[in-house]
């Protein structure tokens, strides 16, 4: 692993890469939060949550999406996931219980910090571990590079980088003290809640070239 802390002796430049207006964002979310509703900070030092939530010293909330469905899905529902013995992937019931899938469209452009190449990782002094690194034990690490990114440039709504589980296509997370008017008033284009009849067949339909699928009910 690299360094654990950033190294408070560099002003870093990091890299800028712009989102448009009215790109569509993805993403997997509880039903009972709307579409567009950042979610608070996991602050806590041995909490779940992403790998780039806010930190004690900086308890920004967070907005975690994709800019295509699958990677939105592949996020989510592929985490740590493995295939077993016929070369399939099964999702638990559980991780789609309560859950929808929506879309919306951002207001205004978007300036994000990018995590996108191997150039633009190497500008805040890290390699591909920051983007790769899984778990309890990584994540509070990733959180505090987050936190030392976001200090080195004020001006960013959040940042970029390739998703790990849906390869080709980039993850997104946006900082809700500097751009939650990029997504204020913001109505869902699309919504589908994943543990009914409908939801379910669609996901079969979008990870089916991912070898995955939700598990059979049980008896």
């Amino acid at each position: 692993m690299p360094q654990a802390s950033p190294p408070l002796q560099y002003a870093a430049t990091p890299n800028r890469h712009a989102v448009p207006a009215d790109t569509e964002l993805f993403r997997i979310h509880e039903r009972k939060r709307h579409a567009a509703e950042f979610k608070p900070a996991h602050v806590s030092f041995g909490s779940p949550g992403g790998r780039f939530d806010g930190t004690p010293d900086d308890p920004f909330s967070s907005y975690y999406a994709g800019l295509h469905t699958t990677t939105a899905l592949a996020e989510v529902l592929l985490r740590n996931l493995g295939f077993d013995g016929d070369g399939q992937r099964l999702i638990r019931r559980q991780q789609i219980a309560g859950r929808r899938f929506s879309s919306v469209r951002t207001n205004r452009e978007l300036t994000l910090v990018s995590l996108l190449t191997a150039p633009d990782l190497a500008a805040v002094a890290q390699d591909s571990w920051l983007v790769d690194a899984e778990g309890r034990d990584a994540y509070p690490h990733t959180r505090r590079w987050a936190a030392w990114i976001r200090s080195q440039a004020p001006w960013a709504d959040g940042l970029i980088w390739p998703s790990k589980r849906d390869t080709g296509n980039p993850a997104v997370v946006l900082f809700g003290d500097r751009c939650a008017d990029a997504l204020e008033g913001a109505e869902p284009e699309l919504q589908i809640d994943l543990d009914t009849p409908i939801g379910e067949a669609w996901l079969t339909r979008m990870l089916a070239p991912y070898r995955a699928a939700i598990a059979p009910s049980p008896n």
